[in-house]
């Protein structure tokens, strides 16, 4: 690909060398006291060239072509000038217009028009000009030489390089400064009145000189002119700039509109713009200046999407943009443009759109370049190809339209599936999206490519999610939704057609006219269907259609200009002028266009003192999970609370509904908000007995593998419970090292006592009861009769209830006494403890022992559970969440002590479909031995898709096939 593509781009290198050397010598007469200017234009070439010359608005006194005279009536020339026959036009022009940029005065001369016979080839120009000796003159030129004589002065521009256009610029009022940096000739031509910023120029000029040259290459030329004009322009010709004398001393003209103007000496000035094919130079010159020194480019990027939803109106592509002639063409030629190569930088990488720049650069230096050209140096760079990506942002009108939403969420192993859909209006573009997924600890990052009318993605978040939100930073450049659209005066001034509801007072009138082509109406013809899905104006905050929309009154006090979201509208907006006089209205209305990003304006006279944003939303949000809702006996809570309050404790309980997914993301997320903060943690848990503490410990470092884990540490004999409710917590342990400690009395003891009481147990088993235990705590012993009073099975014999209150203590008195041993030896660590919800509720269980042993009050954090006063320091209510269900055959098994017998199998399980039959014995699963109950759950959770059983059946072994993506 990569050779393929080079040689393509060799190829079209070659036939862009190949050109004549076409030479324009114009000798130039000015008799600035009658704005006159008499010329003869001379146009040469070394080879056959074929040209066309436009003299439309020159007064032509003479054309000769070799030594033929033509006519001079005609408006074009198209010709084949060659070696010895030469193109001769001699011609006047009268410059006294002040309403033009082409106009000689007795004080000054601008000609930056068509004020000589235009030629359609690139051209080495030789300028001469004659002028009155007190006029100080500037065009395109590397070297200028200058005769005085007789009141006269002669100036002779030498720029030996192909040029598009010759300007010319003088007066008699430049005062000059000069400074030589790196090889180049920097000067200033200023007005005396403004001279005093000339050396602030020049120091900026030689600060972006420098830096662009390290971006992309040398500074073309030997010299760099900032020439101020007397005309508002900002211009950039080949060695110069043009800067109104209205703009110069505006801040953000050195900040952003100066380092744009340098830039086009690379980009525009030396490497030219074929404008058949669409000028791009202008939105690389804006993305590599305006956007690069902008202090928020994401606000900058949205602002841009912003300024083209207000403006573009009929799009048009990108292919057709030469130049800007209104807003909608700045929108579309210098904001879209600016997005597409943001876009292309983002997609290829720095350091390779940093190599585009320079080859384009180095290799197309006074030639024209095409999008085209563009293309084929991206693909020779990146070794790809990228026609995609310039057809649909280059060639291709408008703006992608997404349609997102949130179908599912799901937890699984590796964390929480996100299901999204994207839809696409009409053809689809191919964009990288950027998801972000907040959580309660943090954002995330992620990155999809979508390039279907409609696709699903997952995103697949570390943490629990509560929204999603596409493209947050603005890097597509795409349309917005309703919520993100601020309502700013760019939609003002975009629509002249507005709705406008005036009282008719005067000082609006200016504000009025420039509405002249909406509907204007007085306020008692207001109605809400007049506003749908229109931009509407309001003049004056004391305006009676104020309370109709707002149900409020607008300040009146001061002078403004607010602009708010219209509610029956997409993109459409409500403006507010409320203004103090005639003047100041058509001040406003004159200059509110430089501030078209911004919500509301307020002025003091003719002085800006206030200007603000509406920022709502950025990005497509999208809820994903609603946010648990966190009380406690003070009020309502947030989950900082909960984990400021937990680094102030040395032992945190949090309790559970066991089988609710949601309760265990929370512990974790409380679990992962702690460790971030204060690492030297450790957590115990319920659901192991602690005689398997050398299996937790050997797991957690890694020596043995999960699934020997979860035999050894006989997790579904002790426990039962879906291991997926767990795994999460346990596998962040066990990656980040964190200890776990079990907690819990042996079952089987347990179960003893509550059958048959303490006095059951052996001498040998009463030596594992904890060496103290509180059996009197009354309030305790009410709340476990009301608990055991639930259980409608359980005998309601006064021996039987002493059996389960001893259980419970036992079971709590077990994790108590366990829990205070591990801070009693580890006085540096941090325990939160993860126990069922009956074990925390009013301290009663685990907390008030650990106390009574430790001094350690700990923090209580109960899930989803009742709400009474006193029940714990935290209740926290989690929306529903859906895990991974344990993989089941569907039987009923006996352990026979060498297999498992088939008691029965249920209709349409897995195991019917896969053939297991009643009276078969399973004694294999994925080639693994099935002894008992426990080898074939561990291997059922670890299954995946299509696997094997092996069944004895008559006495003959079965290999059948079960199948879970069913």
């Amino acid at each position: 690909m990569l050779k393929k593509v080079g040689l393509v781009f060799l190829f079209f290198f070659l036939v862009k060398l190949s050109y004549g050397e076409i030479i324009y010598k114009l000798d130039v007469s000015i008799d600035a006291a009658n704005s006159k200017l008499r010329a003869a234009a001379t146009i040469s070439s070394d080879r056959p060239e074929k040209i066309n010359i436009y003299t439309d608005g020159l007064d032509i006194k003479a054309v000769l072509f070799g030594k033929e005279k033509l006519s001079t009536d005609r408006a074009v020339y198209s010709l084949e000038i060659s070696p010895g026959k030469e193109l001769t036009v001699v011609y006047e022009l009268v410059l006294d217009d002040y309403n033009s940029e082409d106009i000689i005065t007795d004080e000054a001369i601008s000609l930056i028009g068509q004020w000589y016979p235009f030629l359609d080839r690139l051209a080495v120009y030789k300028l001469a000009v004659e002028v009155p000796g007190d006029f100080i003159m500037i065009s395109e030129s590397e070297e200028t030489s200058v005769e005085k004589k007789d009141g006269k002065a002669v100036y002779r521009f030498k720029f030996p390089y192909p040029l598009e256009h010759l300007h010319l610029i003088g007066t008699t009022k430049y005062i000059v400064k000069e400074e030589k940096f790196n090889g180049v000739l920097i000067q200033a031509y200023f007005f005396e009145r403004d001279v005093d910023l000339a050396d602030k120029y020049i120091q900026h000029a030689k600060k972006h000189i420098q830096d662009y040259s390290q971006l992309i290459g040398p500074f073309p030329y030997k010299r760099f002119a900032i020439v101020e004009n007397f005309f508002p322009t900002g211009y950039s010709m080949p060695t110069f700039t043009l800067i109104g004398q209205r703009l110069i001393r505006f801040p953000f003209i050195l900040k952003s509109s100066f380092p744009h103007e340098i830039l086009h000496q690379w980009f525009g000035c030396s490497v030219y713009v074929d404008d058949e094919s669409g000028n791009w130079a202008e939105g690389l010159t804006t993305y590599l200046s305006d956007y690069r020194f902008s202090d928020d480019k994401t606000s900058y990027r949205k602002n841009t999407i912003l300024k083209y939803l207000a403006y573009a109106g009929e799009e048009f592509p990108l292919t057709a943009f030469r130049g800007k002639t209104d807003r909608r063409s700045e929108a579309i030629g210098y904001g879209k443009t600016m997005m597409v190569f943001y876009m292309l930088e983002d997609i290829i990488g720095t350091e390779n759109f940093r190599k585009v720049l320079s080859l384009i650069y180095s290799n197309f230096k006074f030639k024209r370049v095409s999008w085209g050209d563009i293309r084929a140096v991206v693909n020779h760079v990146t070794g790809e190809d990228y026609s995609w990506f310039f057809k649909q942002w280059v060639e291709r009108k408008g703006r992608p339209e997404l349609e997102i939403e949130v179908k599912d969420h799901t937890l699984k192993d590796d964390g929480f599936h996100i299901s999204l859909s994207i839809k696409q209006k009409d053809k689809p573009y191919r964009l990288k999206l950027r998801v972000f997924v907040e959580t309660y600890l943090g954002t995330e990052k992620y990155e999809f490519w979508v390039d279907r009318k409609n696709q699903e993605i997952t995103v697949v978040s570390q943490n629990e999610p509560l929204n999603i939100v596409i493209d947050r930073d603005y890097q597509v450049f795409r349309d917005l939704t309703w919520e993100e659209v601020n309502p700013v005066i760019y939609f003002t001034l975009a629509d002249k057609s507005s709705v406008v509801y005036s009282m008719d007072k005067m000082e609006y009138v200016p504000v009025s006219g420039y509405f002249s082509e909406g509907v204007l109406k007085n306020p008692d013809q207001f109605s809400y269907s007049d506003i749908y899905n229109k931009n509407v104006v309001i003049l004056g905050g004391d305006n009676p259609v104020v309370e109709k929309i707002f149900g409020k009154k607008l300040p009146v006090d001061t002078a403004y200009v607010e602009v708010f979201k219209n509610p029956f509208g997409d993109e459409n907006v409500i403006t507010v002028f409320n203004l103090k006089s005639v003047m100041q209205a058509k001040m406003v209305i004159g200059r509110i266009k430089h501030y078209g990003k911004y919500s509301r304006l307020v002025f003091d006279g003719f002085r800006i003192t206030e200007k603000s944003i509406k920022n709502y939303q950025n990005g497509i949000r999208l809820s994903v999970r609603q946010k648990a809702e966190i009380v406690s006996d003070t009020g309502i809570k947030t989950f900082d609370d909960i984990v400021k309050d937990a680094l102030n404790n040395r032992i945190v309980y949090i309790g559970e509904q066991h089988t609710m997914f949601s309760n265990h993301a929370m512990q974790l997320n409380i679990i992962k908000a702690v460790y971030e903060k204060y690492p030297d943690i450790a957590i115990g848990m319920e659901m192991f007995q602690r005689s398997k503490q050398d299996v937790l410990d050997k797991f957690i470092n890694g020596e043995i593998s999960e699934k020997e884990f979860l035999k050894e540490s006989d997790y579904y004999r002790a426990w039962k419970y879906n291991y997926n409710l767990y795994r999460p917590i346990i596998l962040f342990c066990r990656k980040n090292k964190i200890r776990i400690i079990a907690l819990n009395a042996d079952r089987e003891l347990v179960k003893k006592v509550s059958d048959k009481g303490i006095e059951s147990l052996s001498k040998e088993e009463q030596k594992k009861l904890p060496s103290d235990m509180d059996f009197v705590n009354v309030r305790y012993i009410e709340y476990l009769k009301s608990i055991f009073a639930e259980h409608k099975s359980a005998l309601k014999k006064k021996k039987r209830f002493i059996n389960f209150l001893q259980s419970q203590i036992i079971w709590d008195e077990t994790m108590a006494e366990t829990a205070s041993n591990f801070l009693k030896e580890n006085p540096d660590k941090k325990l939160i403890v993860l126990a069922g919800g009956g074990h925390i509720r009013f301290r009663f269980g685990i907390p008030s022992r650990v106390e009574r042993r430790t001094g350690e009050r700990g923090l209580t954090v109960l899930m989803d559970d009742q709400l009474k006063k006193g029940i714990a320091d935290y209740i926290v209510y989690t929306a529903h969440l859906t895990g991974e269900k344990e993989k089941k055959l569907g039987v009923y098994v006996e352990e026979t002590g060498n297999g498992l017998k088939v008691v029965e199998v249920n209709k349409g399980s897995v195991a019917e479909k896969s053939g297991i039959k009643k009276g078969d014995i399973i004694i294999q699963f994925n080639d693994k031995k099935v002894k008992d109950l426990i080898d074939l759950k561990v291997e059922l959770f670890f299954a995946q898709g299509e696997n094997t059983v092996v069944v004895k059946r008559k006495g003959k072994q079965v290999k059948l096939k079960v199948d879970f993506s069913q």
